[in-house]
């Protein structure tokens, strides 16, 4: 697989969540590689009559779940790349989420100053971009898939982290926050988080 995870990156800042998935799983047999009975796949790819599930704000972000078999994955380590792909395209997404954050506290005031200026808010952002830097440099170092699932639990808090510089706006279907949601449904489709779990707990010597 040659792309890379900076292009993953780019693309899912630029263009957002559905050109960054198409990118992360270009070239992949879907039915064969993804661990579980979904896939999260970009909409316009799907072929007529495929048996699909629907939801509501993956549908606005461009996103369809595809029925897949569900038997163990045929090349794990093709697996394990996508994830690592995935969690470029999840960090863009964090940083085009944040540049939208930070242009509406921008134009909020509280007590004639601008939120942004607040340093609560500058705090928050100023944490995001450092969590950014280091799960970017996480997500180049090679994965067993304790590791993987650990990368993206963290991902997944990040993404939280963002939504709260949206206020209450940032969980409306409506709102383009919405695809933080949707990219945490997207990942647990790629991601074998209990094999990761399984592997983590036999490490910590709990089974």
């Amino acid at each position: 697989m040659s792309t890379s995870l900076r292009q993953c990156e780019r693309i899912a800042r630029d263009e957002g969540l559905a050109a960054g998935l198409a990118m992360a799983i270009a070239g992949t047999e879907v039915a064969a590689t993804a661990p579980g009975r979904w896939a999260a796949v970009p909409t316009e790819g799907v072929r007529p009559g495929a048996e699909v599930r629907h939801h509501s704000l993956a549908e606005r972000e461009g996103v369809t779940f595809l029925a897949c078999p569900g038997r163990p994955p045929a090349a794990p380590a093709s697996l394990a790349e996508i994830g690592r792909l995935l969690a470029a395209v999840r960090l863009g997404l964090v940083r085009r989420l944040l540049d939208q954050a930070v242009e509406h506290l921008g134009e909020r005031t509280a007590g004639d100053e601008p939120l942004i200026r607040k340093q609560l808010i500058t705090g928050t952002i100023a944490d995001t971009m450092a969590e950014v830097e280091l799960l970017r440099e996480q997500a180049h170092a090679p994965h067993d898939p304790a590791t993987l699932c650990d990368l993206h639990l963290r991902l997944d808090e990040l993404g939280w982290q963002v939504l709260t510089l949206f206020g209450a706006a940032g969980y409306l279907a409506d709102h383009p926050a919405r695809a933080l949601h949707v990219s945490f449904l997207v990942a647990n489709t790629w991601i074998d988080r209990e094999a990761g779990e399984d592997r983590a707990d036999r490490e910590g010597g709990l089974s």
